[in-house]
């Protein structure tokens, strides 16, 4: 028998085989609940996995929380890996631990009894109650989640001390609930890899999430190669900032902790002849806080690409040929956004948000900017805005105005709940949950502790966590704080225009009747964009102080009306007017086109 053991308490005649590892079967630390995931191979198979996945030769191991030793003995076993540090709260378990490495002929492996705490706390405390339990896999820290056997003052193991002192380079840790707040203060810089059971149970969602979250910001990510299912998760180190894998939807990179200081805020959209109303949305947006903007075009015969183009050149957004024209796809705006995980735009935002230049973004609480709206809600994953649809208002031609003066006539704030569903706009924080960005909605994963999904109201709403093809939902009540002014008309000369447009979203498809019908709204008034317009005009000045731009945007509104010029008597638009005063202008066909209606 070992010399490690005490022959009574510890005797055994067998030994069970673990991952190729022997562990001595002691029936009082073996259990019956422990010994059927052990035979049948389950136990520690997760953290024995990664740890015969990541460790390569120099390898220094620290394990908090050591078990019966399996995991230690199978990373020690590893060629080449350095030395192995094992901390065990337990003092039960530490001749179990050494016996299992005797057997396996561990030699270069250290073991400490101590409780794994937050420098600070390990300083106050310098002893810790530690709660042992029949289970061993039960014992903690704390006292009322289950009966417990006895209790043993244990020495507190400061991390920060054990990180100095021991230099690992990869880091296990499986302490019972312990882990939260755990590396908060610690320095990782010297760890590639994170084996870290988590324990929800004790700490719930949020737990789970500060824990991501603090590692994200410290520049671990969630490994792409390993699912995110399950307790044990493996964080990498991000090694290149923005690299992409084929396990990944977006970049790798470090990512900030709530609240961010001096965001950077990024607006993705795609366009196609929208030179004219370009302007005002740029400088609504750049004062309302937007950092950033990435603007796709294809196939624009109105100069927008040349404005575009020159406020690149001015360094106030990014233009880029939108990706489908090379591949040949019709799908401009999904090719776009997958394109977008691509970018350096993507990889330096904190937000990111994907709308049309016909949305606005119209915040109600503080100056009316996006840092106010996030002083308002607080935390949050996701903000969706519910969109409000302003009508033509009645207007017929084009004018050189801004599109938020000249129709502020709305649909209902507040519609029965027959009518209540209406289409969102996300502003997305990055995080390690975010998989990935889309035009409504970013996908969002569950498995890495709590989504925090608001409306506009500031209101917690994870409906879009539950169908993941959702775009909308219901809107009653969701604009208290934010709302998504939608301008999809204009005027009736501009309507026909983006009908003979086209989708900016899929080539070859046109508005329909439908699309007026549903969106022709204007009985409301009371989502009133005059507020911000000070502060939008302001910027929309300083734009045109430079005169190669001013051309662009003249050039524009000029090419606009040509267009709207020739596709008067085109019988598909000719039709489309018809049918629009018939059946959606109150029945009433306005004077200029009396004429040409008794013609037909």
């Amino acid at each position: 028998m070992s010399r490690y053991f005490d022959m009574d308490k510890y005797a055994y005649s067998e030994k069970i085989n673990v991952h190729g590892i022997d562990v001595p079967f002691v029936s009082g630390i073996i259990t019956p609940k422990i010994e059927r995931p052990m035979r049948k191979g389950h136990y520690e198979a997760g953290e024995v996995g990664f740890m015969r996945d990541i460790l390569r030769p120099g390898d220094r191991l620290l394990e908090l929380g050591a078990g019966v030793g399996v995991v230690s003995s199978a990373a020690a076993s590893i060629d080449g890996v350095d030395a192995v540090l094992s901390i065990e709260a337990d003092p039960t378990l530490l001749p179990m631990i050494r016996e299992t490495w005797r057997l396996n002929g561990i030699e270069n492996a250290e073991l400490r009894n101590g409780v794994a705490m937050a420098e600070s706390d390990a300083k106050d405390a310098q002893e810790v109650n530690f709660y042992v339990r029949q289970d061993f896999w039960a014992s903690s820290m704390e006292p009322d989640s289950r009966a417990y056997e006895r209790v043993e003052k244990v020495p507190a193991a400061g991390v920060e001390t054990l990180l100095k002192e021991f230099r690992p380079t990869v880091l296990s840790c499986d302490i019972e609930g312990a882990e939260l707040g755990l590396l908060d203060g610690a320095d990782l810089s010297g760890i590639r890899h994170i084996i870290m059971e988590i324990h929800p149970k004790v700490y719930g969602p949020e737990g789970v999430r500060r824990i991501v979250d603090m590692l994200g910001a410290k520049g671990f990510l969630p490994s792409p190669e390993a699912t995110t299912s399950g307790s044990v998760k493996r964080f990498d180190r991000v090694e290149v900032d923005g690299r992409m894998t084929e396990e990944q939807g977006i970049p790798q990179r470090v990512y900030k902790s709530w609240p961010v200081e001096t965001p950077r805020i990024l607006i993705v959209t795609c366009m196609k002849n929208e030179g004219p109303f370009i302007l005002e949305w740029l400088a609504w947006h750049r004062a309302v806080g937007v950092t950033d903007f990435l603007i796709f075009t294809n196939d624009c015969t109105d100069g927008s690409d040349k404005m575009l183009d020159r406020l690149d050149d001015m360094g106030l957004v990014r233009h880029m040929p939108n990706p489908a024209l090379a591949s040949g796809s019709a799908n401009f705006q999904p090719q776009a956004l997958r394109y977008l995980h691509y970018t350096r735009q993507m990889r330096e935002a904190d937000y990111i948000i994907s709308m049309d230049v016909d949305e606005f973004i119209n915040i109600h609480v503080g100056e009316g900017k996006l840092t106010d709206l996030f002083e308002a809600t607080g935390e949050f994953d996701v903000l969706s805005m519910s969109e409000m649809n302003h009508g033509s208002n009645d207007r017929l031609a084009y004018e050189r105005d801004w599109v938020t003066a000249l129709y502020p006539g709305h649909e209902s704030p507040s519609p029965g709940w027959r009518k209540a569903r209406r289409g969102v706009k996300s502003i997305t924080r990055l995080s390690p949950r975010v998989q990935a960005i889309r035009n409504h909605r970013p996908d969002i994963s569950p498995d890495l502790g709590e989504v925090k999904w608001l409306d506009g109201s500031g209101r917690a709403r994870n409906e879009f966590m539950a169908e993941a093809e959702d775009n909308g939902w219901d809107s009653r009540d969701s604009y208290d704080l934010v709302t998504l002014d939608h301008f999809p008309l204009r005027s009736l000369e501009c309507y026909l225009v983006k009908m003979h447009r086209g989708d900016v979203v899929v080539a070859n498809k046109s508005v329909s009747n439908r699309y007026w019908r549903t969106r022709n709204k204007a009985e409301h008034h009371t989502s009133d964009l005059t507020r911000f317009r000070p502060q939008a005009q302001a910027e929309y000045d300083r734009l045109l102080q430079d005169d190669i731009l001013a051309k662009c945007h003249d050039d524009s509104c000029a090419a606009h009306e040509a267009r709207i010029k020739s596709l008067e008597g085109v019988p598909a638009f000719e039709q489309r007017k018809m049918w629009i005063f018939s059946e959606a202008w109150k029945g009433e066909i306005p004077e200029p086109y009396r004429s040409r209606v008794a013609e037909q």
